[in-house]
């Protein structure tokens, strides 16, 4: 009883400010973050999300950050040029081809306000990058700094490049995109004479999407957007096809319990011959024995996986659990408490 007289004896002002403060601890506990969408090591558990990281690099870029370091004027930094002075040799090329509506949402998801621009044709499988790549490493990468990149050189092939191997988030990015993938894996691809140049490197990347048209290899074995797939089964539907394991990479809605597919990698040797992707590491990517044989993937191995046609509704960044209404009422309280 002491401590209401005491309270209510106290100037209105100061009743306001403790209240008022009450209230925004009250606010800033009860705002709850939704799970965004991320990458995930799904072999292990669905529950196991990595932190949020950038949605335009693949689970060997982001590694690869780690470990080269750049100036602002490009330079790289001395644990750079140690890196680079070492052995860039490598055993196989990773050709790597991106579901365009998963890699958009997934860009939504984790800033509402980025761009993102679908190809025109529906189930059109888009390049992401040609990865030269030591068995059971990451990379090389970066192994000649001193390369530039002349866009000019490609104005053979650009027309197809728009339309094949797209920056998705616009045209104002898609030089930076190529300039990326030739400065980072194209100068290590160099190592081949079939690939020791932009047009050689960016038209090999053409001529396998022609030679290996995703969607036509999983329609085949009637996966089609829209569907419900676990990872065995879209593997099959590959080595069926290809005669060869692939890599097959999802990404997890985390919020919804969801698999979206992702990423599909076929591997090729020094002679550019199909080969198995077994013994590549990627990222998150483990290889999982199953009674049909081995997956490399980090999709959950029972869980199905969707393969969306279009993008789902845009999510809430934050869920309120205290009512907003509850707020203006309690505003209101306030404002007579302290009149």
């Amino acid at each position: 009883m002491y401590y209401y007289f005491s309270f209510c004896n106290k100037m209105p002002s100061q009743r306001f400010l403790l209240v008022a403060s009450l209230l925004c601890c009250l606010l800033a506990v009860s705002s709850n973050p939704l799970n965004d969408i991320s990458d995930s090591d799904e072999s292990t558990s669905l529950e196991q999300k990595q932190k949020p990281s950038n949605p335009l690099a693949s689970d060997e870029d982001r590694e690869y950050e780690l470990l080269y370091h750049f100036g602002e004027d490009g330079s790289m930094s001395d644990f750079g040029i140690e890196k680079r002075l070492q052995d860039h040799n490598w055993d196989v090329l990773i050709f790597t081809q991106q579901w365009p509506v998963t890699t958009c949402y997934h860009w939504r998801e984790e800033n509402p306000d980025q761009e993102c621009t679908l190809p025109q044709k529906k189930e059109f499988w888009t390049i992401h990058g040609i990865w030269p790549t030591k068995l059971h490493q990451i990379g090389p990468s970066f192994c000649n700094n001193s390369a530039s990149f002349d866009v000019d050189k490609l104005d053979p092939i650009s027309d197809r490049l728009e339309t094949f191997w797209p920056d998705l988030k616009g045209e104002s990015s898609q030089e930076w995109l190529w300039k990326h993938e030739w400065q980072k894996h194209g100068t290590c691809a160099m190592l081949i004479t079939q690939l020791d140049d932009e047009l050689k490197y960016f038209a090999q990347g053409l001529t396998w999407r022609e030679d290996y048209i995703m969607s036509r290899i999983l329609d085949a074995s009637d996966i089609h957007p829209d569907s419900n797939n676990t990872v065995s089964v879209i593997n099959n539907a590959i080595v069926k096809a290809l005669g060869k394991n692939p890599s097959i990479h999802c990404l997890y809605d985390g919020k919804h319990g969801i698999s979206y597919l992702s990423e599909i990698r076929i591997c090729f040797n020094k002679s550019l011959e199909l080969i198995d992707c077994d013994g590549v590491k990627q990222g998150d990517a483990v290889t999982i024995g199953y009674p049909g044989g081995t997956i490399t993937t980090n999709c959950h191995i029972d869980t199905l996986v969707h393969y969306p046609s279009l993008l789902p509704p845009l999510q809430r960044k934050r869920d309120w659990k205290f009512p907003l209404v509850n707020v203006y009422k309690l505003l209101q309280f306030l404002m007579w408490f302290t009149l």
